[in-house]
Order: structure tokens, then C-alpha cells, then sequence
């Protein structure tokens, strides 16, 4: 169950006294996808804010984990100029839990999973070394597991991998599910093929979700910072049929515009003085549908 689908049963449950439904999910779904673009370029320990609504079930209790050290070679950031970047090599090759979106940014990836829109499993990758209270290596033993349902674990010199999962499992269960992870890249049904990169900019952040792909582009002096810089572009590319203008005070790129290409919506913000910019990078899209 997602954010979204929250708002749709909301909407079907008060139907004769709401206003229009499309109108008023395409304004929730504008603000929600706002929300994730904002959250992006701040340095968290979760992308839950990125994707899909099934990672918010992740347990609020989990200790916060202090940002690592980056390492100046960074194995999980995207290609600078490369729209869309490849997939991090990593991901869970299990069946029973279904793939919801992967992202990445400078020194980091993410992978969600989702399990009978009951339960939740994270993949996070991150450049640097792992707090202190990490394991050396990944666990080949239940008893290395004193939290099953949480386990960080330093992977070569220059990255870490956290694991976390809201379903409740035994040590010896989230042990298994850990040897499942693998090298392969995942593989994501998005629909972005290509856009063009102005010069000067860098791939800030990229989420891939099944027919959808959010993008921001930023200098490279500000990528990763937070809140956004006003020199930035935010991008999504998304299978719906309405738009919204939603921005909120102190949108740090108020300026919206959207075409339609297909059955999809791309939508692209900017600041007023790269307004023009924005159309540009927007009129470049192309998509593999």
C-alpha cells in the first residue's frame, strides 16, 4: 500500500463531498513528489522519501547512524553526465519480495523491496567506512546478528552496506535473506531513455521506479547539498494523465512547466532565471516507450 493509494481510497470513501478526484490527487501526488526532490539533495540515512510508499514502513525505532567518510572514489555514484545513470551492481535475488525503485547519488545507492504490501527491505550502499558498530564483513553466522532485523557490514576498504527490513525475522531468517544478495543490477520497467545534460551540471540524484524516473541535475559545488540550490533542475518522468502546480514556501524552484509525451507526463522545475534552461532540458527528453 502506498502514499498514493492512501489518497485514492480516502477519495473514493468521501467521494460526494470532495471536490474533483483527479484534480485533487494530481495536486497530492505533485506535492508528494515535490517532498521527495527537496529530501533528496539532504544527506538522510533513508531514500524512503524518494519512492515507494511501502519503504515509510521501515521502523521508526532504528538507531540514526552518523554520515561515513567518503571515499574520493565513489563506487555507488552515478555517472556525472550520463541520464540515466547505470544501476548500482547490487540488489536481492529473491523472488518473494518485489522491487520497488533503486536510487542513487553521489557516494550512495539504494534499493526497496516490498513484500505482500505487508513488509519492507532496504539495501543501502554508501562510500566510506561503516560505524563502529558494524560488522567487519558480511555475517556468516546467525550469533553475529544481535539486531536481525538491522545489520550493517563494512564491504571492501571503501564502501558499507546496511540492510534493514520491517518484517519480523529470526537471526538465522535474516541471515539467509542477506546471502541473497548479490552483484546483479536491478532491473527496474522506468520509462526515461535519454536527456540532455547542460553543461555544468551533474547528476545530483536518480530514482527508478516502475514507469517513473525522478532526476535532479545541480553544479557540481552543490550536488548533495540541502536545501536545493536555486541553480538546480528537478525532473520526473511519470505514467499519469493529470499535472498540479504545487509549490510551498520557499521553493527553492518554483517555476513549473510539464509536457506530454505519449501516455506519459514529463514535468521539470527550475528557478525563474533558468526558466528557459528548463525548457530546453525538458524538450530533450526521449523515453523508450
Amino acid at each position: 500500500m502506498t502514499d498514493l493509494d492512501d489518497v485514492r481510497r480516502a477519495l473514493r470513501a468521501r467521494e460526494s463531498l470532495a471536490p474533483d478526484p483527479g484534480d485533487v490527487l494530481a495536486t497530492v501526488t505533485r506535492r508528494i513528489r515535490r517532498r521527495r526532490t527537496i529530501s533528496v539533495a539532504a544527506v538522510t540515512l533513508t531514500v524512503a522519501a524518494l519512492g515507494a510508499g511501502a519503504v515509510a514502513l521501515l521502523d521508526r525505532g532504528v538507531a540514526t547512524v552518523p554520515p561515513a567518510t567518503l571515499a574520493s572514489s565513489a563506487s555507488a555514484a552515478p555517472a556525472t553526465g550520463k541520464v540515466p545513470p547505470p544501476a548500482p551492481a547490487i540488489s536481492l535475488q529473491d523472488s518473494s519480495w518485489g522491487l520497488l525503485m533503486w536510487s542513487t547519488r553521489p557516494h550512495f545507492a539504494a534499493l526497496h523491496y516490498g513484500q505482500a504490501h505487508q513488509y519492507a527491505f532496504e539495501i543501502d550502499v554508501r562510500d566510506g567506512a561503516a560505524p563502529a558498530s558494524a560488522l567487519a564483513a558480511k555475517p556468516t553466522a546467525a550469533g553475529q546478528l544481535p539486531n536481525p532485523k538491522s545489520v550493517m557490514w563494512q564491504d571492501g576498504p571503501d564502501r558499507w552496506i546496511w540492510a534493514r527490513t520491517t518484517k519480523p525475522m529470526t537471526a538465522g531468517e535474516m541471515l539467509t535473506l542477506l546471502g541473497k544478495i548479490g552483484t546483479t543490477p536491478p532491473v527496474v520497467a522506468s520509462p526515461l531513455k535519454s536527456v540532455r545534460v547542460p553543461e555544468g551540471q551533474e547528476v545530483g540524484s536518480f530514482t527508478s521506479e516502475p514507469e517513473t524516473n525522478t532526476l535532479v541535475l545541480c553544479p557540481g559545488a552543490v550536488v548533495g547539498k540541502a536545501p536545493l540550490d536555486s541553480r538546480c533542475f528537478s525532473l520526473t518522468v511519470s505514467l499519469t494523465s493529470h499535472f498540479a502546480d504545487s509549490a510551498f514556501p520557499q521553493d527553492p524552484l518554483p517555476v513549473h512547466q510539464h509536457r506530454a509525451v505519449g501516455a506519459y507526463t514529463v514535468e521539470i522545475d527550475s528557478s525563474p532565471a533558468n526558466e528557459q534552461a528548463a525548457r530546453a532540458l525538458l524538450d530533450s527528453v526521449r523515453l523508450d516507450r
